[in-house]
């Protein structure tokens, strides 16, 4: 079956296919880039993280002026979305599925959003998109990815909030598909790496039971996938540290991995010029992969009733 067949859209109250759905033209996400998301990992009949994510989206709804729907609402259309899924491909009851769960700023054709004349905001639009979590092969996990860096042009002060704006991400991501990278690696304005496109970023010193992640304030997302990951460390009697380290001197890395809800942590084999031997870490990383998935099967919490 085909990917863009391989999805259920749940969209004002309504359940259709990836193909099938729509969303109006006065959309203020679609005109605007009015909206904000999460993308949750789903285990059985079960969000890992959902209150991590959930008030991930909250905040974000907040500085972005989108009316915050109800929980009962949001998880409701959510497991309607996994159950018509899971009908719709036959999947199993511990498929892994990835969910998208986007709030708009609603219908408006003017910049300001709208508000009643109580100064409350006009009710927005929730969409939830449905796949199946999409999973590298034990071949492409090992050999590792590619990063290509990129200056970090996005805006400080908006970088917290998870917005469905992508732009500066795409074209980064773009130009490094075009010279054969698989991903971009955000670097600041003082050198620092930051994250990737799509993902966090994270690297090892030799003989070290911690993995190290850019602070916040080098202009990061705070992950909520490797928050999980610090929790699994812990248990394990190792740890998960921030500290910067600048493009210039990625020598200081032994290896890096990307991470993320879907994937769990990938091993970087280069970044640039600069090329690092994913082998001599590949039995750790595989370690803290198990940890992980441990960790987030801990934190699913099941929607059934």
């Amino acid at each position: 079956m085909a990917d863009t067949q391989r999805g259920i859209v749940w969209i004002d109250s309504q359940l259709t296919s990836l193909t099938e759905a729509r969303s109006p033209v006065t959309d203020r996400g679609f005109l605007f880039g009015h909206a904000i998301f999460e993308t949750i990992l789903a285990i059985g009949d079960g969000l890992v993280l959902w209150e991590a994510h959930a008030a991930r989206l909250k905040a974000g709804s907040l500085r972005a002026r989108i009316l915050y729907p109800s929980e009962n609402e949001l998880l409701s259309a959510i497991s309607d979305s996994l159950h018509a899924l899971r009908e719709k491909c036959g999947l199993s009851e511990r498929s892994r599925i990835s969910v998208r769960l986007i709030l708009t700023g609603g219908d408006g054709l003017t910049l300001a959003p709208a508000r009643s004349e109580e100064g409350c905001l006009s009710k927005g639009r929730v969409i939830v998109i449905c796949r199946p979590a999409s999973q590298l092969g034990d071949a492409e996990w090992h050999e590792g990815f590619t990063l290509k860096t990129c200056l970090d042009a996005r805006n400080k002060e908006l970088v917290d909030i998870k917005s469905s704006n992508y732009l500066w991400n795409m074209m980064c991501l773009d130009d490094a598909s075009i010279e054969g990278f698989d991903d971009a690696l955000f670097v600041n304005q003082s050198g620092e790496v930051s994250e990737a496109s799509t993902s966090s970023f994270v690297w090892m010193s030799q003989n070290e039971n911690c993995i190290y992640s850019a602070p916040q304030e080098n202009n990061v997302l705070p992950g909520t996938t490797l928050m999980c990951l610090q929790n699994a460390l812990e248990a394990l009697g190792h740890s998960v540290q921030w500290r910067s380290l600048r493009a210039d001197n990625l020598g200081e890395a032994s290896a890096c991995a990307v991470i993320s809800s879907v994937r769990g942590l990938v091993p970087v084999r280069q970044i640039d010029q600069h090329v690092f031997d994913v082998v001599a870490f590949r039995r750790q990383l595989e370690l803290w992969n198990q940890a992980l998935y441990a960790e987030q099967l801990r934190n699913c919490e099941s929607l059934r009733k």
